[in-house]
């Protein structure tokens, strides 16, 4: 691995909880309240890469669930109705109010909002799908999963943010796109404003360790905004454009959202060779990488609910103007 040194990371005291259940049902060591230090600049050095690790090793079977179980895949009702429970024990561990988005018997997203400082109508989202192919699913897409379950870990201990925050888990991807599909029609008629759309789906594998992250179809102003945010924050990430689909920021396009989706090098080539096999595992991941794209996320989200604004004078360009290669959809 490429080692990387980051600014100093802020101490992490344990949460105190006022029930002790709560905690337990959580298969994880403890909730960790964040905290930044005079030390630390940027809320994406909170990113914890242990903690990343803990997630996915529950949401892809490595480690045991409290009640003694393992989530051995996600694709089934069984195992999707575990992962479900488990991201929302999380979240209300850490103080969220969790939203469960039943769209059909077979079907049913959870999100939860983080408001703004001061109230407001503007709302950013971030997401990934937490179903699999009847597998693990380590990359595909429990490192999404776990990324977003990071961010919400860490954002909600942003100060100064002007804009509400929606984290998004997406029922049935592997199918269709279809957990997405309903939740961004729910969203558009209900009037929902929501500027962007940030979807993650497999961020787990680096083969040649270069950091590289796709990013998909960059709406508007989103490809120079991430380029802004990498600069700024100096993570410094090789970070290539492409018209990659078939995840869930096309769902949310087409309701008219502004989206984006971040994802290893699918068209590049160095992506998972597990690909909707059994062998997608907890052990196949690249941690470093899934910390340092998790970064690359946090920063931009962080950023866009402090309402720091887009660079001037961008360039619009068409998405065919880049590489993109589709995934295939799943029938059970």
């Amino acid at each position: 691995m490429r080692p990387r040194f980051l600014p100093t990371f802020a101490l992490l005291a344990i949460l105190v909880t006022a029930c002790n259940q709560t905690v337990d049902s959580l298969n994880f060591q403890k909730t960790e309240q964040l905290t930044l230090n005079k030390n630390t600049r940027n809320i994406e050095e909170t990113v914890d890469k242990k903690r990343l690790e803990n997630n996915l090793a529950i949401l892809s079977g490595k480690s045991n669930l409290a009640d003694g179980s393992q989530i051995k895949e996600r694709g089934g009702s069984e195992g999707r109705l575990k992962t479900r429970k488990f991201i929302a024990d999380y979240l209300t561990n850490l103080g969220y109010k969790v939203e469960k988005h039943q769209y059909r018997k077979t079907g049913e997203n959870i999100f939860a909002i983080l408001p703004a400082e001061n109230k407001t109508t503007d709302h950013i989202l971030i997401g990934a799908h937490l179903d699999s192919v009847s597998n693990a699913g380590a990359d595909d897409n429990g490192s999404g999963s776990a990324a977003v379950l990071e961010a919400a870990t860490v954002l909600k201990e942003l100060k100064g943010r002007k804009v509400n925050i929606i984290f998004s888990w997406f029922d049935e991807e592997e199918l269709g796109l279809v957990g997405s599909t309903y939740l961004a029609k729910d969203f558009k008629n209900k009037g929902m404003k929501i500027s962007s759309v940030h979807t993650a789906d497999m961020i787990g594998w680096d083969k040649d360790n270069d950091r590289t992250v796709e990013i998909e179809r960059p709406d508007g102003y989103l490809w120079d905004y991430y380029l802004m945010v990498n600069k700024k924050h100096n993570l410094n990430l090789p970070l290539k454009r492409t018209s990659s689909g078939s995840t869930d920021h096309v769902a949310f396009r087409e309701q008219g959202f502004a989206s984006v989706g971040l994802c290893e090098e699918w068209a590049g080539g160095d992506t998972t060779p597990y690909y909707h096999r059994k062998t997608d595992t907890y052990e196949t991941i690249n941690f470093d990488y899934l910390t340092s794209t998790t970064r690359l996320m946090v920063a931009a989200i962080g950023d866009l609910s402090l309402g720091v604004p887009a660079p001037k004078n961008i360039k619009l360009l068409p998405h065919d103007q880049f590489p993109g290669r589709d995934r295939h959809f799943h029938n059970h």
